[in-house]
């Protein structure tokens, strides 16, 4: 009888398993986010430097949202456009003395593209952007932006899927492009490594729900200031954390992030610029997303 009830209880924990894994809830694309960042106290872990300093110790933060919406189709053509933003509450300081925001800075982007299926599990993507980047205390040409993208993809099998692109931004009269790389590869039954772009991550499903996560993340990130000074960052950051899907394709995310890397620079309304090294930072992100 124990025997009979240990492969029984064995057997169910398998299929739970099996269940699990199979459904695991994980999104392809995020269709619309929102998403809070605070950074702690600079104390310590401020972005310091000889160029740039932040003007106090004070707390800082950033939102970000996005909705990406259908547009229709023309022949095998999906159209689709997507509508993003970001605030950014930080005061750009230069030698401790010199505030060149005008308040917080502000980020709002807008594109449209297509997509459309080629031979043997192939498919395209395009699109074109247009920005502002700015802290809104004066509108000139430096706060307007551009973005071009291409990309294609190719399905090996059901388990992997990969792509390459490339995306050109224009932004403060410079042209910077940036090679893009997507992989989607479950490599187990609970586990997918995901590689989209800006963000390489891998996800460990603890429930069909729930899922570990750990990767790099990078960030480029620019704004134009008053009397045409302009600010601009890179960073890469370590993060983890976890997803959780309420239901609905309904998904929310804590991540814990450290700066391994970055640089930023400062121009000045004079025409000069600075950069420096990012040696320090960490934040939480908190992401509330619907995907498919």
């Amino acid at each position: 009888m124990k025997q009979t009830l240990k492969r029984t209880i064995f057997l169910l924990y398998g299929l739970h398993g099996l269940v699990s894994a199979m459904n695991m809830e994980d999104p392809a694309t995020d269709f619309a986010f929102l998403e809070f960042e605070p950074y702690p106290s600079l104390g310590g872990t401020r972005f310091s430097g000889p160029a740039v300093a932040e003007s106090s110790a004070k707390r800082a933060w950033r939102l970000a949202g996005q909705l990406s919406f259908p547009a229709g189709k023309i022949g095998d053509n999906q159209l689709f456009g997507s509508f993003k933003s970001t605030l950014m509450d930080r005061d750009i300081v230069y030698n401790d003395t010199l505030l060149l925001n005008d308040g917080v800075l502000e980020r709002f982007w807008l594109s449209g593209g297509s997509t459309w299926p080629g031979r043997d599990g192939q498919s395209s993507l395009a699109l074109v952007g247009v920005g502002v980047n700015s802290d809104f205390a004066d509108i000139g040409l430096l706060d307007f932006n551009t973005e071009w993208i291409y990309s294609h993809f190719w399905t090996l099998n059901p388990s992997f899927n990969w792509g390459l692109g490339l995306d050109v931004q224009q932004y403060f009269h410079k042209y910077q492009p940036y090679p893009l790389i997507f992989v989607d590869w479950k490599v187990s039954e609970k586990t997918k490594l995901k590689w989209d772009a800006d963000f390489l991550e891998m996800r460990r499903f603890l429930s069909p729900w729930l899922c570990f996560t750990a990767g790099v993340r990078f960030n480029l990130e620019f704004f134009a200031l008053k009397d045409d000074a302009d600010f601009e960052y890179n960073s890469m950051g370590l993060e983890t954390g976890f997803q959780y899907a309420v239901g609905r394709n309904c998904y929310a995310r804590i991540k814990y992030k450290e700066l391994v890397w970055g640089k930023e620079t400062l121009g000045l309304p004079d025409g000069t610029h600075h950069t420096r090294g990012i040696d320090a930072g960490r934040s939480l992100r908190l992401n509330f997303a619907y995907g498919l």
